[in-house]
């Protein structure tokens, strides 16, 4: 089939055209199950997303009817109540109600032809994680059992388009619409909000946005060892949630071979080029100031000067370490960091301070600078020596003094 490069629209009309093929009703077989999904095929020239609609095998899929396998089971519509949205990464308190995908489908010479929109968006989703779970040694370096160990009942939910609400300070607000997935530490679930009519590749089925995500959760394997804790100090602090969010754009990179995470599905230049970490050059020093006009993500721009680092650094390195060796050690060492960063001097790291969003625009910036500055510190001391060296530059030059500050880099760097 030809190379999809069109609208939501455009992509919905193609399966609609697919109606049209005779064939049977459902699968009644047992596996392995074919079918037409929207998939990610390579990068073009400029380092941009392609996909394709193709008929793909599932490896990991035992109930085809049920979207139910070996490490993922996908739940359509219920209720999910949240505490607190942090970019794409969300603190859930409980999920209720969801059914069955009630996929709508015919079959034809033995694969699956989706006959809307959301089977379409169900059945590419399940094969974006079938996809990741099929290849992550061969990427990462991390064998699925080792995390598939983390995740209650072991295997993630996936729920699609669910009604949210927001609970906190008294409030109960229902949210109609979300224009990302994401990824819910406390219960490892992912989550694919509705449909928006201003993306090309449906998120729910964006192979970048779905690695990203996943990324989220080895971030959460790796530097928090697996266990959610809604009171730990790293996981509120503004920086690290940068940091967070720079390794899960690092591990998309580890499967896609493209920083331009969004602009497949959301081609606002604005939006899509702040958020393609490896064409942007602003550094930790343009982002002082109430609202800089570098990079406005707030904390995803301290993601891509992260995400940035790890690639710059592979990329220096690349005729020696391999881009799994180099997501193998980056995963190994964060595993080390959290305690380091914990038992460091204050001379260093700054003590917590629950009101730091209260403090003056400058004094935030000079503590998130400091706080960026000693975790580069503990990365680089646990790093593996042969990346110890380009690491140091790739922070240095992307960082500079007030993002690594001088106290950070003495006897890590200098």
């Amino acid at each position: 089939m030809k190379k999809m490069k069109s609208n939501l629209l455009s992509i919905v009309t193609a399966a609609s055209f697919l109606t049209c093929a005779c064939g049977t009703k459902k699968f009644s077989m047992s596996g392995p199950f074919n079918a037409v999904v929207l998939a990610f095929s390579g990068t073009n020239s400029s380092g941009g997303a392609e996909y394709e609609l193709k008929e793909k095998q599932f490896r990991t899929l035992t109930n085809f009817n049920e979207l139910d396998g070996t490490y993922l089971t996908i739940r359509r519509g219920g209720a999910l109540t949240i505490r607190e949205i942090n970019g794409s990464i969300v603190q859930s308190e409980n999920f209720t109600g969801g059914e069955s995908p009630g996929l709508r489908y015919n079959v034809k010479s033995g694969a699956a032809i989706p006959l809307d929109y959301s089977t379409l968006a169900m059945l590419s989703a399940y094969y974006q994680i079938d996809e990741i779970y099929s290849t992550l040694e061969e990427k990462t370096g991390l064998a699925p059992s080792t995390l598939q160990a983390i995740i209650p009942g072991g295997k993630h939910v996936m729920l699609f388009e669910p009604e949210i609400k927001i609970t906190g300070k008294g409030s109960d607000i229902a949210l109609g619409m979300k224009l990302n997935a994401a990824f819910s530490p406390s219960d490892k679930k992912f989550l694919l909000f509705q449909r928006s009519p201003i993306e090309n590749v449906p998120l729910a089925a964006n192979f970048q946005v779905l690695t990203h995500e996943f990324g989220h959760f080895v971030f959460d394997y790796s530097f928090f060892n697996g266990k959610f804790e809604a009171t730990n100090r790293w996981g509120s602090e503004w920086t690290m949630r940068g940091v967070n969010e720079g390794f899960a754009d690092f591990i998309s990179w580890s499967f896609t071979n493209s920083t331009d995470i969004l602009r497949s599905s959301i081609n606002i230049k604005t939006i899509a080029d702040e958020r393609d970490f490896g064409k942007t050059t602003f550094t930790f020093e343009d982002l002082a100031g109430l609202d800089p006009t570098a990079c406005s993500g707030q904390f995803y721009c301290i993601g891509s000067l992260f995400a940035r680092s790890l690639v710059q650094t592979q990329t220096a390195l690349q005729a020696t370490v391999t881009k799994k060796e180099m997501a193998t050690a980056v995963i190994d060492t964060l595993k080390l960091c959290q305690a380091d960063m914990t038992a460091m001097d204050v001379a260093i790291m700054p003590v917590e301070n629950t009101n730091a969003d209260q403090l003056s625009v400058d004094a935030q910036y000079t503590r998130n600078g400091q706080i960026a500055g000693g975790f580069l510190r503990a990365f680089v001391l646990r790093a593996p020596a042969n990346l110890k060296s380009e690491l140091c530059t790739a922070f240095k030059n992307n960082f500079g003094t007030h993002g690594f500050p001088t106290v950070a880099r003495t006897g890590s760097c200098d």
